[in-house]
């Protein structure tokens, strides 16, 4: 059996009167030698699709091994990669207006010459001499029929100096509005116009009529392309017959000639000369409608002849399908008709309206496009026009009767319209069914092409980018129909020239012996965007020349859109559950997976074993190398946790540099043995750039020996271990045991206990007064909180303070503090200056903590000075930089800020200086220290002075002996705090210092 041959058509756009009459015209000369049509769409998704550009960048070397031969449609690629096709041993032949740079090969292109010399000289015919032009220059086929133009004015003496050129913006109806507004601003207005498309003319009209200017009474106007909506448009437009598909159909040829392995130079082949179509724009009566080429000297019998080759002629050249049995039949069917027709004429007066019914059905049973009926309609129009030039005898009753068949086929058209309006609502249906498929990513996947349900197409295939690379191989992920072994590809990987299948190719020449109407090619367009090349899609559809839609390269896009929107739906979901830098799993799928082994465990008693990894030395390595080769070095710790794993295990990294592994199936011997092993993994030489690094980890292990309520029990045991480790040394390992068991336990407890003394009012702000050292009164307090615990009695903070802060508790019970303290704010009212709060560590750092504050403040009705925050020192220098911005922020706000134990977290005095404070806290070890036979009595001098230097107000902390107080005074500290005071006391006990001297008070009367 002889393959068929294949030929592939390169085009950038699909639709339209332009390209969808070339496409038709290939596929029917293709389809009459018994080939077959592969079309590749490569026009840049978003780019205008009405304009012929440079050469598009389309690259991808789409079905070259599927194909025998080339047609490449004006801008469709560039020279580079027509060469290369060539090279490949195919033959190429162009549909364009000049050999492009770099390529030659055999062109076909249309004659505007011909056809533009006939409309222009018709104009002149109508005495006209000051004729115009429309049009977009930058685009070769309009410059050709400019240069016509020209040359016909100059042929007949009437070209002037500077011709009348209205530049179009594009060729559609917008550039003719756009050429309007230079046409009617013009002092010398033209009284015709030769416009270069009909798009552009019918534009053009509009625009005309709304400023007042009947066509063609003020303006006549003939235009180019004879499209159907100039048919329709008022008045009727005079148009040159370009028969776009005969272009494509003269470019078929020339590649298959050149397949046969005939000589075909690389010149320019044109087609026949195009007709000048009379209607009604040029000036012309609507009754006497005719082509440029008829003839009033021909005889009925020559006039009847020119009707039945006309006739019959465009019936063939529009319906023939290749398929010698399919088109034999219609060539019949269509010489009965026009036979049908003539023998009409001939009855004269004698034809009665069913005769002339039973004709328009013949008609109509051949084919129900309207642009053939307008053809028709036009033929016979020329022949009235002959018949009325006619002196035989029965001129006047053949007129009457061809003009009772011009006007059934005109109603037959209206009716072809009709049904074209139908379709085209049927698309926009079939249009909202495919969007609202590919649309909900959620509801399936885009890529198994379920949403072509339901559409006109018959089968189809999509091929993805294997490892998201471009230009290489496809793996069809998608297909389809029932085309044999079509839904057998899904899964294959083919290379770029081998796509589409085979199977989709053989479906279309299968569907191809139909009637015109329904001609169906295998067509492919590349599902990309601007900024990602997805792959390419093939469908088996029919080419629709009568609608400019782009539903092919439309579904494209919004596929495109449908794999972006899921890609990054996954990237969520993967972002949810995985680490963005590592690729390990994160906390919340390691957590799952931890659960899943504790369910394990307590149904079937497998064990299991946790190893939390915490980095030794990893702030060194981003503070001395920077935080891009810190993100390596967790790369290279992830590729090396991984690489310790079996096939059961997990591993994941929390953040920072914590990980954790989740062995399966371990017990405590072994889960110590992994550790180690993950140990000796780090330990190995790491080179990053010449800098040689050998990586340590503290690791603690948790196993299931100790019986779990939840995964987070686990990870918390697994953290204990680790720490101790950590204080052990760099690079060890420690199993959670009893004793770290029992401690564990201990501080369970002692959670559980302070949520229910924050419950039952166990807890009570004391208040001990700084005092001013000059009056020994004071009118400030700072809150410090006792727990008055039903079995242990009064605790002091010491007891459960360090534990709160490890804990989220901590945000609970500074809410309560803070609002104890506003209370007692408000019953004092101005009688008490200020109180001071601690503020943790975490409560700090917390983005929620001033605007709590603030509104707290303003539920109880209180300025913002009325409190002061106390921060300590470490708090603030471990990260300088954002303390700095945060502190600025609650100083503007109004709070009064001290830092607290200044002193102990080895600040410089430059760093000092930045921080917004009002004051700072001198730590009582350095106070405790202070005597007159000790040094620090210097370095309490120091930092008095620098308080004052700095406008800061000093206070120390811890005084407890009357040689500390004398001291302090004598060095010139102005305020304190101790017990040689008083300690802190309850509210109530406070209001009574209030005015007195506090001193006089004593620490005696402590309640």
């Amino acid at each position: 059996m002889i393959e068929p041959k294949t030929v592939l058509v390169l085009t950038p756009s699909l639709g339209g009167d332009f390209f969808g009459e070339i496409l038709a015209g290939i596929e029917r000369e293709i389809a009459g030698v018994g080939g077959r049509l592969v079309i590749v769409e490569t026009l840049v998704a978003g780019a205008p699709r009405d304009e012929v550009g440079a050469p598009g960048v389309f690259a991808t070397r789409a079905a070259w091994a599927r194909v025998d031969g080339v047609v490449a449609i004006t801008s469709a690629v560039g020279a580079n990669y027509l060469q290369r096709l060539r090279d490949a041993g195919k033959p190429v032949a162009l549909i364009s207006n000049a050999q492009m740079p770099g390529f030659e090969a055999p062109i076909a292109r249309p004659d505007n010459r011909a056809g533009t010399i006939a409309a222009v000289e018709h104009l002149i015919g109508h005495g006209h001499t000051r004729i115009g032009f429309v049009g977009n220059l930058a685009q070769p086929d309009i410059r050709d029929r400019f240069d016509a133009y020209e040359q016909t004015l100059a042929a007949h003496g009437l070209k002037g100096d500077r011709p009348l050129l209205y530049s179009a913006s594009q060729n559609a109806e917008t550039g003719g509005a756009y050429a309007a507004r230079a046409v009617l601003s013009a002092a010398h207005r033209p009284t015709a116009l030769m416009v270069a498309t009909d798009r552009n003319a019918i534009g053009l009209m509009q625009a005309l009529a709304a400023a007042g200017l009947e066509v063609p009474r003020d303006i006549a106007i003939v235009a180019f392309d004879n499209i159907g909506a100039g048919t329709f448009s008022a008045p009727a437009l005079s148009s040159v017959d370009q028969r776009f598909d005969e272009v494509g159909a003269l470019a078929g040829r020339l590649v298959l000639a050149q397949m046969r392995g005939e000589d075909v130079p690389h010149v320019a082949y044109r087609t026949d000369p195009a007709a000048l179509i009379v209607r009604e724009s040029c000036g012309c009566d609507i009754d006497a409608q005719h082509s440029e080429s008829a003839r009033g000297d021909l005889t009925a019998e020559e006039a009847t002849q020119a009707l039945r080759d006309a006739t019959q002629d465009l019936l063939q050249r529009e319906l023939l399908t290749g398929d010698d049995a399919v088109d034999g039949r219609l060539q019949d069917d269509a010489m009965a008709t026009v036979d049908g027709a003539l023998h009409l004429i001939e009855l004269g007066d004698d034809v009665t309206a069913a005769q002339v019914q039973s004709v328009m059905d013949a008609f109509r049973g051949l084919t129900s496009r309207p642009d053939t009926l307008r053809r028709l309609t036009d033929a016979m129009a020329n022949y009235n026009q002959s018949s009325a030039m006619s002196e035989a005898p029965t001129a006047e009753a053949t007129l009457r009767v061809s003009g009772r068949v011009a006007a059934a086929l005109w109603k037959a058209q209206a009716g072809a319209f009709l049904h074209r309006a139908e379709a085209g609502d049927a698309a926009i249906a079939e249009q909202y069914a495919v969007d609202a498929g590919l649309l909900d990513t959620a509801g399936s996947d885009p890529r198994d092409l379920n949403w072509l349900a339901g559409t006109h197409v018959k089968s189809a295939a999509l091929g993805i980018w294997e490892d998201g690379e471009p230009g290489g191989r496809l793996e069809i992920v998608g297909t389809h129909g029932t085309s044999a072994g079509l839904p057998e590809t899904v899964g294959q990987v083919l290379a770029a020239e081998d796509f589409p299948p085979e199977a989709l190719i053989a479906g279309a020449l299968a569907g191809s012996g139909v009637a015109a109407s329904g001609r169906e090619v295998c067509v492919v367009v590349p599902v990309s965007t601007r900024d990602r090349d997805w792959g390419l899609l093939a469908l088996v559809a029919e080419i629709d020349p009568t609608t400019a839609r782009e539903t092919y390269q439309h579904w494209a896009a919004l596929l495109s859109a449908s794999l972006e929107s899921q890609r990054l739906q996954e990237e969520v979901r993967r972002s949810a559950l995985f680490d963005a830098l590592t690729g390990l799993p994160n906390r919340e799928l390691f957590v799952a997976q931890l659960e899943h082994a504790l369910a394990s465990c307590e149904r079937s008693g497998t064990p299991f074993a946790v190893l939390f990894i915490d980095l030794d030395g990893f702030k060194l390595v981003n503070d001395s190398l920077g935080h891009q080769m810190g993100d390596r070095v967790l790369k290279a710790v992830g590729t090396d946790l991984t690489g310790q794993l079996r096939a059961v295990d997990i591993a994941a990294r929390f953040g920072g540099d914590e990980f954790v592994i989740l062995l399966a199936d371990t017990g405590q011997e072994d889960a110590v043995v992994a550790a180690h092993r993950v140990q000796a993994a780090l330990g190995q030489v790491h080179d990053f750039d010449g800098h040689q690094m050998v990586l340590r980890a503290s690791i603690g292990v948790a196993t299931s020996a100790f019986a779990y309520a939840s995964a987070e029990d686990v990870l918390r045991d697994a953290d204990t271990a680790m720490y101790r480790a950590k204080s052990a040394g760099p690079g060890s390992v420690e199993l959670f045991d009893t004793p770290m068991h029992e401690r564990s336990q201990q501080k369970e407890s002692l959670k559980q206990e302070i949520y229910q003394g924050l419950q039952n009012g166990q807890f009570e702000v004391h208040y001990q007064p700084i005092v001013n050292l000059a009056s020994g009164r004071t009118d400030r307090f700072e809150a410090l909180v006792r727990w008055r615990h039903p079995e242990r009695g009064l605790l002091m903070p010491a007891e459960f303070v360090s534990f709160m802060e490890d804990t989220a508790i901590i945000f609970q019970f500074g809410h309560w503090v803070l609002d104890e303290v506003c209370r007692q704010l408000v019953e004092w009212g101005q009688a008490v200056t200020s109180v001071s709060i601690n503020v943790s560590g975490k409560e700090f750092w917390s983005q929620d903590l001033l605007r709590h504050i603030l509104a707290t403040l303003r539920r109880f009705d209180l300025e913002t000075d009325r409190l002061t925050l106390e921060i300590t020192e470490s708090v603030l220098m471990r990260n300088p930089e954002m303390a700095r911005r945060l502190t600025r922020e609650m100083r503007q706000s109004g709070l009064r800020v001290h830092i607290d134990d200044f002193g102990t977290g080895y600040s410089s005095l430059k760093t000092l200086h930045q921080f917004p404070m009002d004051a700072f806290k001198i730590d009582r070890s350095f106070i405790q220290q202070l005597t007159r036979d000790d040094d620090s009595a210097e370095l309490i001098s120091s930092l008095v002075t620098l308080g004052k230097a700095l406008g800061l107000s000093v206070v120390a902390e811890g005084v407890e002996t009357d040689e500390q107080l004398a001291l302090l005074q004598e060095l010139g500290c102005a305020t304190a705090q101790g017990y040689l005071f008083m300690p802190a006391v309850t509210g109530a006990r406070a209001t009574e210092l209030l005015g007195r001297t506090v001193r006089d008070e004593g620490p005696q009367t402590v309640s």
